[in-house]
Parts: structure tokens; C-alpha cells; sequence
């Protein structure tokens, strides 16, 4: 026998978790005292339970599996919610654990510190399950039934809630389980669906195109996705989470769906669509006016199927299986020949052009640049971030890490912060704007206490200027959207972190490249107003 707290911390230690984010409360120290023994688990202190969720977001978009966050009750749990609909809907791996009050006042409403009814129905829209133990031996089981649940079928965030008093209980001793997620390996499994009809489709088609999304990067098929492209000689055109998942310096990459011009007139010429991943939300594609004729959708499940749509052909479960079993039927089938070349042609034109015109894709051509192949952007919803989704050419699966699942601002600071915490090999840099990063500014110190550096790119601008861009757009002005800072450079240093102000991309380019190699963090200052976005020209 053993206390519930160190049972639980000992599972977290075998389920290969090993980073936590959260903040020490009233109804959670019974955990913390437990996890201060637990040396193969690292927690990392924040600053604020947002900003954890973000973390914890960021570090599962790396790959390696659910990204763990502890809040308390009440207040504590309440701000988790908001982050959670980011990772909820991007399909982000979150263990969101948060505590209640003790379990025999649970319902009463006697009015004990930070109660709060039915608080766990707060989480049911954001979470894939809820999780709600109410007895000591209830605890293990339901965690490990969480754990599978974050990573399997479509990922996504989790919410587990254990009453304070349960953490300082006896604990039976657990048998161990006898599965565990291989957290490093995606989409093992099987499907359903008319797999022979599809190839046919893809295969009869004269132009055929694929649509990846977030879902084909969270399952890690990158690889396939380039294969069946190249088999097909299909064009590849994703969302911005995305972009990447084919190169985008290879001639099949047409990068962000979204796009008008060259990229409309690509995405409407399609005879038939293998959607690999996607939702195919209303937001990305139907207010933009495409088509989808000949549509083979393959996702986790048919949730999102035939929602803005028609689907000729669906293809659910595991999307490393559908993808290998139309490689296979598609085999020998191939053309010589891309019916995308001239319009691939077209679009470096289009770019060029563009470049030439806009001060914007200077400073994102800048970043890129500066970044390695192997980097990944994380960005923030600001002008400059807009302006990246459409121009950064990303190189990698996770080359380019956004908040579009639910267009949240002050995601890109401490989601960077957790994906460099998970993937400490990998160079990390962030976009986000004077708004956004005063959301979560104070986690600088976290970054200090923890040694957790990457170069922190903040568009200072002294305004909310998307909302300001959108006034203007509608109303012809704009109203209470200037904003005052303080000096950035001085700021930084009270936490002690370096800090650098630039104006041109080649000062961009030239302090990121620097700031990068030092592993240290550094805060860049850009001082540019970028107030057109991207989304209504181009």
C-alpha cells in the first residue's frame, strides 16, 4: 500500500511522461509532495494555467507524446478552458488534470473554498472524455484509460479530475498494464471503407489533388502522403498547420488551401480529391469557394464527413493504414507527368511578384532565411503570423505550428516553449504580436528558472492591428484598439533575458540567425506596423 500521490506519480514515470506544467495550489500539494520524489519527472513551474495549457499543447505537437498540465480547483481549473478549445480542436494530445474539493463535499454546496458545481461539466465541450474518480481505487485505472484515449483514434485533449482529499489516501497496489501507447509511433491500426473504389477515383482521374490537414500530421504520414502525391502526380495544398507535410521547396507543394490566385484556380481545376486528415472546415475551403468532385475522404472517423462536402468515398481509422493500402493499389499506375508543372510555374511568378510589392513577405522570407530546414515556426493569430500561414515555406511536418484550431491569441510563446522542451534538438523560433504576448509575457520567467531558450520574435506595433485592419475594413475606422506597452528591451531585462530591437528584414534576419545558435533565450523586438492582412488580397 502506498499513497494515492506517489502511485500516480510512479504511473506518470511509466508512462514515459516526463515534463509536467502546472502551479502548486491548495487542493494539488498532495500530488506536488509526491512528485518532488519522483525524479524522472520534471515539473515546470508557470506562471499561469493558461499559459501551462499552451505549454503542455506545444510539447504533445511535438511528437512525443500527451502533453501533461496540473491546475487546481475552482478558478485554477476554470483557466484551462479557453486554451482547450485551441488544443480540442487541433487535435493536440492534452492530459488536462485538475483537483476538486474533498470528495464528501463534492455536490453539497456548502460553500468551501473554490467550489464550484458540476465543475466538471465546464470541460465536456473541450475534451475528448472526461475523467472524474471519485473513489482511491478508481484513480490508476481511469488514468491509464485516459492516456489511451488522448493519443488513439483522433487525438485530443483529455480531462481527469481527482478530489484533493484522494491524493493523501492509501492506495492498493496496481497491477501493471498490460499495454502501453507507443507514443513515438502514429496510426497503427485499421479501417473501414471502400478502399478499391477510391484508388479507382484517384487512379481515372486526369487531375487529381490532395488536401492534407492537421490529422495526417498528427498521425505522422508525411512520408505516404509525398508517396501517393508523386504516384499520382498530384498537386499537394493543405491548411496551415499543415504545410510542410510535403516540403514546401518540392514541385507538387502548393502550400495553404486558402490561398486565391495561382492556388484557387489549382484547387477548382481538381476532377477528383483525396482529402487525407482533414475536417475540411468551412472556414478554410467553403468560404472560399472551392470544389471537391470526385472527394475520397479519409479521417480517423466520419465525424466531420459530408459536412460542407459531398464524399464519394469515405475512408475511416487508422490513417497509416489507408494511406499504405492505396499506395499499394495505387502501384503501377502512375503518370510521367504533372498536370500541376505550369501552374507550379505560375505560382514562384505570383510570389515573386508579390515579394516585390509587399513589405510583409520580405520580413517572413527574412525569418525563413535565418531558420534551418529542420526548424519549426511557432505562430502567434498577429498580422505577421496571417502573413507566414500563406508565404513561409515550410520544410518539415511541424515546420510551421499555429493557433488555428481556435484562432486564440497568446498561444505561440508557451506553445514554443513546451514544443523546444519536448524536442530539445530542434530549432524553435516564435511570432507574436505586442497583444498577444502581453497575454502570458510573465512567462519569461519560466524560461529563466527552467533554462529554456529559442529567439521570441514580438511585432510591436502598439496595437491590436487585426482588429484594428478589420474595423477599418467594415467601418472604414477603427476604435480602442491602440494599446500602450512598456519598453520591451527593459522589460526583458528585469527578467534577465537579452533582448534586441530591429526594424528591417535584414536586421531581422541577421540578430535571428545570432540569437538562435546562442540556445539561449532571446526576445527580438520588431518594430513594424503590418496593418493589411493577407487573408482578403491573396
Amino acid at each position: 500500500m502506498d499513497r494515492m500521490s506517489r502511485a500516480f506519480s510512479a504511473e506518470l514515470n511509466k508512462e514515459g511522461i516526463r515534463h509536467v506544467f502546472g502551479i502548486p495550489s491548495i487542493h494539488n500539494i498532495g500530488l506536488y509532495d509526491a512528485l518532488r520524489e519522483e525524479a524522472s519527472v520534471r515539473h515546470i513551474l508557470c506562471r499561469h494555467e493558461s499559459s501551462a495549457v499552451h505549454m503542455a499543447d506545444g510539447y504533445a505537437r511535438g511528437g512525443k507524446g500527451p502533453g501533461f498540465v496540473i491546475t487546481s480547483t475552482g478558478p485554477g481549473a476554470a483557466y484551462m478552458t479557453a486554451p482547450l478549445v485551441e488544443a480540442w480542436w487541433s487535435s493536440s494530445p492534452v492530459f488536462a488534470l485538475t483537483t476538486n474539493i474533498s470528495s464528501d463535499r463534492i455536490g453539497k454546496k456548502t460553500g468551501v473554498l473554490h467550489e464550484i458545481e458540476d465543475q466538471e461539466s465546464m470541460f465536456k465541450p473541450v475534451a475528448k472524455r472526461l475523467f472524474c474518480p471519485r473513489q482511491v481505487g478508481e484513480v490508476i485505472p481511469m488514468a491509464r484509460e485516459a492516456f489511451r484515449s488522448a493519443v488513439e483514434g483522433r487525438p485530443g485533449p483529455v480531462f481527469f479530475e481527482v478530489p484533493t482529499d484522494l491524493w493523501d489516501m492509501e492506495c492498493p497496489t496496481m497491477e501493471a498494464a498490460e499495454t502501453k501507447a507507443d507514443y513515438e509511433k502514429c496510426g497503427i491500426g485499421s479501417f473501414e471503407g471502400d478502399i478499391d473504389r477510391a484508388a479507382e477515383i484517384l487512379a481515372g482521374a486526369e487531375r487529381p489533388l490532395v488536401v492534407a490537414g492537421t490529422g495526417a500530421v498528427r498521425a505522422c504520414i508525411g512520408d505516404a502522403v509525398l508517396s501517393l502525391a508523386e504516384v499520382l502526380q498530384a498537386p499537394v495544398v493543405t491548411n496551415a498547420e499543415a504545410k510542410g507535410i510535403v516540403p514546401e521547396n518540392h514541385e507538387l507543394a502548393f502550400g495553404n488551401a486558402a490561398r486565391r490566385g495561382v492556388v484557387r484556380e489549382l484547387v477548382c481545376s481538381a476532377d477528383a480529391v483525396l482529402a487525407v486528415g482533414t475536417r475540411l472546415r468551412a472556414v478554410d475551403y467553403v468560404r472560399r469557394g472551392v470544389t471537391m468532385p470526385g472527394l475520397v475522404h479519409a479521417d480517423f472517423d466520419d465525424t466531420y464527413m459530408d459536412r460542407n462536402f459531398k464524399t464519394e468515398v469515405r475512408l475511416t481509422g487508422s490513417l497509416e493504414a489507408v494511406t499504405s493500402a492505396l499506395l499499394e493499389r495505387l502501384e503501377g499506375s502512375g503518370r510521367g507527368y504533372s498536370w500541376s508543372a505550369d501552374l507550379r510555374r505560375r505560382l514562384e511568378k505570383e510570389r515573386r511578384a508579390i515579394t516585390a510589392q509587399r513589405d510583409e513577405t520580405r520580413y517572413v522570407e527574412a525569418i525563413r532565411r535565418a531558420l534551418p530546414a529542420e526548424a519549426s515556426l511557432v505562430i502567434d493569430n498577429t498580422m505577421l503570423g496571417y502573413w507566414s500561414e500563406y508565404f513561409y515555406y515550410s520544410y518539415r511536418e511541424g515546420g510551421l505550428i499555429t493557433a488555428k484550431g481556435s484562432s486564440i491569441i497568446g498561444f505561440a510563446f508557451p506553445a514554443a516553449l513546451g514544443l523546444k522542451l519536448a524536442s530539445p534538438e530542434r530549432p524553435v523560433a516564435a511570432v507574436t504580436g505586442d497583444g498577444g504576448f502581453f497575454y502570458g509575457a510573465q512567462e519569461l520567467s519560466t524560461c529563466l528558472r527552467h533554462g529554456v531558450g529559442f529567439p521570441l520574435i514580438v511585432v510591436n506595433d502598439g496595437a491590436f492591428g487585426v482588429i484594428d485592419y478589420l474595423q477599418r475594413l467594415s467601418y472604414g475606422r477603427g476604435y480602442e484598439t491602440d494599446i500602450v506597452n512598456p519598453d520591451l528591451q527593459t522589460f526583458a531585462a528585469s527578467f534577465g533575458i537579452e533582448a534586441h530591437r530591429v526594424h528591417t528584414p535584414n536586421e531581422l534576419e541577421d540578430t535571428l540567425g545570432k540569437a538562435l545558435v546562442t540556445g539561449k533565450m532571446h526576445l527580438i523586438e520588431l518594430v513594424a506596423s503590418f496593418r493589411e492582412s493577407p487573408f482578403v488580397r491573396y
